[in-house]
């Protein structure tokens, strides 16, 4: 499993947000502090809002602020709202798409894998990144 830049960018740019503590943060804030294309990481800002994890704020002195607590936002759900399905193959999210799916002796790996990185990632807050708690190795549930 590969993540795009997509992922990686948009993880980076929500911690940078979160870290902020409700201060509206502008785009440009975002793409200067991260060394990021401003155009491309207007268009994760946006997939990431339009799953209301962002909320933006219009007007002079705009820009974006998480839209819930960062204790709430999980990173599972910031992936999959820039990736999709975080499964390495798509028989295991729609099992119609094979037809050896019901009898497929891989097919419980594949699916055993995505159950293992959802529930990796969902252990693992916003918050906890931008306190800096990856740093020192304490991710997993509270």
């Amino acid at each position: 499993m590969k993540l795009s830049t997509r992922s990686r960018y948009g993880l980076r740019a929500m911690v940078l947000i979160a870290s902020k503590n409700g201060v509206v943060t502008s785009s440009e804030v975002v793409a200067d502090n991260e060394g990021l294309s401003k155009k491309y990481l207007d268009r994760i800002l946006m997939q990431l809002r339009e799953a209301g994890l962002l909320r933006s704020v219009r007007g002079q002195g705009g820009g974006y602020v998480l839209g819930r607590p960062a204790d709430r936002i999980r990173v599972d759900e910031i992936i999959t709202a820039l990736e999709g399905s975080l499964c390495l193959v798509e028989c295991v999210d729609d099992p119609s798409l094979c037809k050896k799916a019901r009898d497929c002796p891989t097919r419980k790996v594949w699916s055993h894998i995505a159950s293992a990185v959802k529930e990796s990632l969902r252990g693992i807050s916003l918050l906890d990144l931008a306190a800096g708690e990856g740093e020192r190795g304490c991710f997993g549930p509270h």
